[in-house]
């Protein structure tokens, strides 16, 4: 239930309206409609804050005996970070039986004093105090730096290379590295193999043959062998490319196509499929976004490089030497070479 130990659900703003009948000629007053009228005339809400929302009363399950409102079983979701929440849509009920019970047995176990024994007592201190520091070096990352906003002009320009952007698809041909079990048919193939395939597929590219086509039918990349070999927008100069990779990506123009580049467990063509660079207006949100990451990295790691441990007892800490074995020698005596047999 490691979902249950980060952010507090944000309060979201939903608005309802209700539809009144015009009528076309004056009519008399008609009497105040009835409850099961007016409920038609007004929108179905759906989802939990929706619910709990315009029927903060209703009971929307019940749990062991206990009958849970909207308002209730909405409450009990806040602990979950908005983002995760999300994850678990297709399955809320799951999750509000999950918390639920978790609460329940939590009273259950501080009505018998486990809270109060060791260790759980000082394992129960140190979760508050985890979630805590999240929640302060979060306050940290976010608060607003007294130094002046850099420029991201000068950003720009003393980093070219990061607002060239190449979109890419490639070709992916496998191999089993010596050693290793094949996990499938395709990864039985040998290095050489896999080269040599390669070399082929690049033959038939040179002879006019469709990337796209020879994506979908020769590269073991699933996913990519499924959008005709698109792999997505780089970064010329991205460091989380292989830099013989980054190096192949760098030479190509829009349109071209790579020699068979090694990767790990993999031959890799790749193809251009268009490349242009960022103009400052384009890269500034970017930008912005990196400086601002920055920023925020800069403050957390000067806040947590303060408490960086200096060893003063290293016997206090040694915890893996292993015992001396117990010699079985008296103390003082010497061990006499067996003797000679005849």
């Amino acid at each position: 239930m490691a979902f249950l130990m980060k952010r507090s659900l944000p309060i979201l703003s939903i608005l309802y309206a209700a539809s009144a009948l015009a009528q076309n000629s004056p009519a008399p007053a008609s009497p105040a409609p009835t409850p099961a009228a007016a409920s038609t005339t007004q929108l179905k809400a759906r989802g939990p804050e929706a619910v709990a929302l315009q029927a903060p009363t209703r009971v929307v399950a019940t749990i062991n005996g206990k009958q849970l409102t909207a308002k209730e079983a909405a409450d009990l979701l806040k602990a979950i970070p908005p983002e995760q929440l999300k994850q678990y849509e297709s399955n809320l009920p799951s999750v509000v039986q999950q918390i639920f019970m978790s609460q329940e047995l939590a009273k259950e176990a501080e009505k018998t004093k486990l809270d109060q024994q060791s260790p759980i007592k000082e394992q129960l201190a140190l979760s508050r105090d985890q979630i805590l520091t999240r929640a302060y070096l979060n306050k940290l990352a976010t608060a607003p730096s007294g130094a002046p906003a850099p420029d991201p002009a000068q950003y720009y320009s003393a980093h070219p290379e990061e607002f060239d952007k190449v979109k890419l698809s490639g070709i992916f041909v496998s191999f089993n590295p010596p050693g290793t079990p094949a996990s499938s048919a395709n990864n039985s193939r040998t290095e050489d193999a896999a080269r040599a395939k390669a070399e082929d597929i690049e033959k038939k590219l040179k002879a006019g043959g469709d990337f796209a086509t020879l994506a979908r039918t020769d590269s073991e990349n699933q996913q990519s062998a499924a959008r005709g070999g698109e792999i997505g927008t780089f970064s010329v100069a991205d460091p989380q490319l292989p830099p013989d990779l980054r190096t192949a990506v760098a030479k190509l123009q829009t349109g071209q196509i790579s020699e068979p580049v090694r990767v790990p467990n993999a031959y890799l063509i790749l193809k251009a499929d268009s490349r242009n660079k960022l103009t400052l207006d384009q890269a500034r949100p970017e930008i912005l976004q990196k400086l601002q990451n920055e920023r925020s990295q800069a403050a957390v790691k000067q806040e947590v490089d303060k408490y960086k441990i200096q060893v003063q007892d290293p016997d206090f800490f040694n915890s893996s030497s292993k015992p001396a074995i117990p010699s079985l020698q008296r103390p003082g005596s010497t061990v006499s070479a067996p003797p000679n047999k005849p």
